[in-house]
């Protein structure tokens, strides 16, 4: 069984830390959407799981503790749908970063 060359790993590394850098930059950019009460209330988030938006139909607002229940379903749903987004993200860079393969293949572990 051969090795690995350590000056591979070293730089695989350093191109996975790149490459996760660039995955916090775009999670920077994702926004997703949650509704509740079939869209009487609705919540934009970012990828850094910041409410950006909330948007409540006026005709509802005679019911206050309505309107706080919808919101906080809209949100948890929105942050929901991001961490969605997120994984998905992260997911697509990792196969990236590891060759779209096994990372003990790599380094020539197992082979």
């Amino acid at each position: 069984m051969a090795m690995p060359n350590l000056n591979d790993m070293m730089k695989q590394l350093q191109q996975a830390g790149a490459k996760m850098q660039d995955v916090q930059k775009q999670l920077e950019k994702i926004t997703a959407e949650g509704d509740a009460g079939g869209g009487m209330v609705k919540a934009t988030v970012s990828g850094k799981q910041r409410v950006l938006s909330i948007t409540i139909d006026p005709e509802i607002l005679d019911d206050m503790e309505m309107v706080e229940d919808l919101v906080v379903a809209a949100v948890n749903t929105a942050l929901e749908n991001v961490a969605e987004k997120a994984r998905q993200e992260l997911s697509k860079a990792a196969g990236d970063m590891l060759g779209g393969g096994d990372i003990l293949k790599n380094f020539n572990f197992g082979q």
